[in-house]
């Protein structure tokens, strides 16, 4: 998995079309990724009938990537779901909440998420994959309740993917401690800040 390829599919995507969904797909797929079997085995269409249902792929015509979309989707909106929950004076501080409840609220299913980035690194899937982080890293922000617009908006949204991508990817390979996780993606915030602020006393200087 490459860090800076998946940054650059989520940059290409700013602002990706939102995904339709209903209680019965939801239900269908908290229900799969409750099955061992999608965290070890590769995700195809009879391994969802085997866990889901014998008409559980009807539910997704779009083959695997739906799903796999699907299963990024519906951590998002779970994530906004408990925005209220995310207090702190500085938006910096709502966005390290919002991720770290996003994979703390996913950690039973860690190993059917890994099985779902998978599917979506797939080069036929590369739309789809730029398509649900676009929207994740656009969910987090909207559930730490920024408000931006123009270039901030999109400079914003540039800066966390490479922060969620990364953190997302530790997460999955090595993120059995939360408390390791938690420092990793400290780190990366600190990153992404102490550039900001250099780029602020440059801007500062030339204007």
């Amino acid at each position: 998995m490459n860090p800076s390829a998946l940054v650059a599919r989520a940059a290409s995507c700013l602002h990706p079309p939102a995904m339709q969904h209903s209680p019965q797909g939801d239900a269908l797929l908290r229900h799969f990724l409750a099955d061992s079997r999608a965290g070890t085995h590769a995700w195809t269409p009879d391994l969802l009938r085997q866990c889901a249902g014998p008409d559980s792929d009807l539910l997704f015509p779009g083959g695997m990537a739906e799903l796999a979309a699907a299963c990024f989707d519906l951590m998002d909106r779970d994530m906004l779901g408990h925005a209220h929950t995310f207090r702190s004076r500085k938006i910096s501080r709502r966005v390290r909440a919002a991720i770290m409840f996003r994979l703390e609220r996913a950690a039973p299913h860690r190993a059917a998420i890994r099985q779902a980035l998978a599917v979506l690194l797939v080069p036929t899937h590369a739309r789809s994959l730029a398509h649900v982080l676009g929207r994740s890293v656009n969910a987090i922000w909207e559930a730490a309740g920024d408000s931006s617009t123009g270039f901030t908006y999109m400079t914003k949204r540039l800066s966390l993917s490479g922060v969620y991508v990364a953190t997302l990817l530790f997460w999955l390979t090595r993120g059995g401690n939360p408390a390791s996780v938690e420092e990793f993606l400290d780190r990366r915030l600190a990153e992404v800040g102490r550039i900001t602020r250099l780029r602020n006393r440059l801007t500062g200087r030339i204007a």
